[in-house]
């Protein structure tokens, strides 16, 4: 029987120096789920819509009809979804029981007509999604919430809120235009597992749904959790997802046992699911050496929860020659996440007023992917940078959909094709 994932725990270098003291040492924690793992799992969604007054701009409102049509029309018989629209205050245009199309159809097309308002309450339309996700939820389907909003929402907290009240729930936030909070809609796809779109143009909402439908047809692995136990003297300094997007992991929590868990969710077949761990290794005799036990936790449809396990041994030596060799594949990893911190910190800067430091952090940022060959980062680093030459600020439609389009583009991991993935082994 096929393994339904692979899972590999890569060093970024198999030979450290003996001698050194505070070696650095970055670890790759990746898995990867084959297609055909389990059978298809039916969808129980919660589609959370903005309908406040700006939504006509752009004729936003409108593609987001068109959207729903083409999520509705692809729906199997055993899938499920729930309709909300928000505003001052939320309603459910159609709720997740068995399927009628066409009444979903109509009352998507009647959108405009609904008396909510025309603030953004989005904690509202979350809660009553959930609440028609909890009526059909159930462990053998996909539960998940998708929220697209084009605004500023009232009590940021309560939606943060609603995601860690519903582990068990994965939700995807699509922004629209440049007046939404993009830290908020970040840290809900984030902190739930899910995912988040940037959309600067309103005729890509369709493909958007696109796109998180096909996502959820390639689910084949569930409730991925990968562990990390370190051995004896080994510390850890920092961890960021690596892919499929890249962001911090937070300060991590080393407890008594030495364990730290990171959640990565449900895996799409052939998406690599990966964490990047920076590790401080201490000085020790030459020779093998396991500095850390590492493990994927997941369930298949089907079945119970499994696991892979993968010990990280380096080799520890005097050859000057042996410690120089790296992978190939974990240091381009590793300048892809320091490529998106440069972007951040640029960000965090401009804020601050410091216009300098944000482009020479930004210029270092461009020659990095400038060095990696990734042509539409570096084109929309470009831009950034050009725009805050000009503006000295992030003020202003034309900057912030520079800057929003430049944080998806550089957050977005840059998949090595099958080519370059053997030369960079060839290399090592």
């Amino acid at each position: 029987m096929a393994q339904p994932l692979t899972f590999q725990a890569l060093p970024s270098r198999e030979h450290v120096l003996s001698s050194a003291e505070n070696f650095v040492l970055y670890v790759l924690l990746e898995a990867i789920a084959q297609g055909g793992a389990g059978a298809r799992l039916p969808l129980n969604l919660g589609v959370v819509l903005d309908r406040s007054g700006s939504m006509y701009d752009e004729r936003r409102l409108e593609f987001v009809v068109e959207a729903v049509k083409f999520l509705v029309d692809n729906l199997n018989p055993d899938d499920k979804v729930a309709i909300v629209a928000f505003a001052d205050k939320a309603q459910v245009l159609t709720s997740g029981a068995a399927i009628d199309k066409a009444g979903t159809k109509r009352a998507i097309d009647d959108i405009d007509l609904l008396e909510i308002g025309g603030g953004t309450q989005m904690a509202l339309g979350m809660r009553a999604a959930i609440d028609e996700v909890r009526k059909n939820f159930a462990p053998q389907r996909l539960n998940r919430v998708l929220v697209l909003t084009d605004g500023q929402t009232y009590e940021e907290m309560a939606c943060v809120d609603l995601v860690r009240q519903n582990p068990d729930i994965q939700f995807s936030a699509m922004g629209v235009g440049v007046e939404f909070n993009e830290k908020l809609l970040m840290r809900i796809a984030q902190d739930s597992g899910g995912k988040y779109h940037f959309i600067g143009d309103s005729t890509e909402i369709p493909s958007i749904f696109e796109d998180e439908l096909t996502g959820l047809r390639a689910v084949s692995v569930r409730n991925g959790r990968i562990d990390l136990v370190l051995s004896q003297g080994v510390q850890i300094r920092e961890a960021f997802r690596a892919s499929p997007e890249i962001y911090p992991l937070g300060e991590p929590l080393v407890g008594a046992d030495r364990r730290i868990s990171y959640q990565v969710g449900d895996l799409e077949a052939g998406v690599p699911a990966s964490v990047l761990v920076t590790l401080v290794l201490p000085p020790r005799k030459p020779g093998a050496v396991r500095i850390a036990q590492t493990s994927f936790h997941y369930q298949v449809p089907g079945s119970d929860e499994q696991s892979v396990a993968a010990d990280v041994t380096i080799d520890y030596s005097l050859d000057r020659a042996l410690t120089s060799k790296v992978n190939g594949r974990v240091m381009n990893l590793v300048d892809q996440v320091s490529i998106a911190k440069l972007q951040a910190k640029a960000e965090e800067e401009l804020k601050a007023g410091n216009v300098d430091r944000a482009t020479r952090l930004l210029s270092n940022a461009i020659q990095g992917t400038q060095r990696l060959g990734n042509v539409k980062a570096t084109q929309a680093l470009t831009g950034l940078m050009d725009q805050i030459q000009q503006t000295q600020s992030l003020q202003g439609k034309a900057a912030k959909t520079t800057l929003l389009n430049a944080q998806a583009v550089v957050r977005k991991t840059q998949m090595l094709d099958p080519k370059m993935l053997e030369e960079l082994k060839q290399q090592q």
